[in-house]
C-alpha cells in the first residue's frame, strides 16, 4: 500500500509538472470567467412580459454546468493519453517494475495520478460554476454534487480507456478519439434526453443511437443530476440507473487497462 501511495504521488507530481497543467490553469480561468458572464444579466422580458427568473435560471444551469463537466472529461482524457505510455517509451518505468511492485499496482497508480491533477482541476471548475450559479441565481447545491460525482466516475472511464488505447497506437491518434468521442458521446446522451422529453417516440440516427445505447453514459448521469434544477423537468428515474451503468463502465475500464498493461513487452 505505501508503495501504491508513493506511486501515485510521484505519477501526480509528474502530471502536474507538465506543461498542460498551464493550459489547464488559463481553461479554467476563462471557463468561469465565460459562465459569470452567460448568468450575468438583468430581468428578462417577452411582450412586455416579465420572465420567470427561476425559468431562466433552470434553463440555462443545466446547459452550462454540463458543458463544463464535458470539460473536465476531455482534460482527463487529454492528460491521460500518454501518462503511461511515455514512462514505457522513456524506460523510466523499468526502474520501478525492476522493483517488488506489480503491473498493475503501477498502472493502478499512474491512472489515478492522472486523475488527482485531472479531478482536481475540475473540482475548481465544477464547484466554482456552482457556486456562481447558487450565488446569481439561487440555484440548489445537491443536483451539483451528484452531476460532480457523475463527472468524476466518467473520468475514470476516459482517463483508464485513453490509457489503454495509448498503448497500441500512438499519442495523437489517442488525442483525436478523445477530442472526437467524448463530445460525441455527450451529444449523443443529451439529444437522445431531450427527445425523450419531447417526443418519447422519436428515434436517434443510427450512428448516434449506437453512441447513446453501448457507450458509457458520460452525458446521461451529468444532464439527469443538473436537470433537478429546471421547475417543469423531471428526470430523476434516469439518473441511478445512468450512475450504475457509468459505474460498471469505470471498474471494466479500469480492469481493460491492468489486462492491455500485462501483455505489454516491457525490456528489462
Amino acid at each position: 500500500m505505501r508503495s501504491f501511495l508513493l506511486l501515485a504521488f510521484e505519477a501526480a507530481r509528474d502530471a502536474f509538472r507538465r506543461r498542460f497543467v498551464v493550459a489547464i490553469a488559463v481553461v479554467l480561468t476563462l471557463s468561469l470567467l465565460w459562465v459569470r458572464s452567460c448568468i450575468d444579466f438583468g430581468p428578462v422580458q417577452v411582450n412586455q412580459q416579465a420572465v420567470d427568473p427561476a425559468l431562466i435560471a433552470g434553463f440555462l444551469a443545466p446547459i452550462l454546468f454540463s458543458l463544463q463537466a464535458l470539460s473536465v472529461l476531455v482534460i482527463t482524457g487529454v492528460l491521460a493519453s500518454d501518462h503511461l505510455a511515455r514512462p514505457l517509451a522513456d524506460g523510466s518505468s523499468t526502474l520501478w517494475l525492476a522493483r517488488p511492485i506489480s503491473r498493475d499496482a503501477y498502472a493502478g497508480a499512474r491512472l489515478t495520478g492522472a486523475l488527482a491533477v485531472a479531478l482536481g482541476a475540475g473540482a475548481v471548475l465544477l464547484g466554482g460554476t456552482a457556486a456562481l450559479l447558487a450565488a446569481r441565481h439561487g440555484v440548489a447545491v445537491a443536483p451539483a454534487l451528484l452531476a460532480a460525482a457523475a463527472t468524476a466516475l466518467g473520468s475514470i472511464v476516459v482517463a483508464a480507456l485513453a490509457m489503454a488505447l495509448s498503448l497500441a497506437i500512438g499519442r495523437t491518434a489517442v488525442l483525436l478519439a478523445v477530442l472526437v468521442a467524448v463530445p460525441l458521446q455527450g451529444f449523443a446522451n443529451a439529444l437522445r434526453l431531450a427527445l425523450a422529453l419531447v417526443q418519447p417516440d422519436a428515434a436517434l440516427p443510427d450512428a448516434l443511437a449506437a453512441f447513446d445505447r453501448f457507450g458509457p453514459p458520460l452525458g446521461t448521469a451529468v444532464f439527469a443530476a443538473v436537470a433537478a434544477w429546471h421547475p417543469h423537468v423531471d428526470v430523476s428515474g434516469m439518473l441511478l440507473p445512468a450512475l450504475g451503468r457509468l459505474a460498471l463502465w469505470a471498474a471494466g475500464a479500469v480492469a481493460l487497462l491492468m489486462i492491455v498493461f500485462r501483455r505489454i513487452d516491457i525490456p528489462r
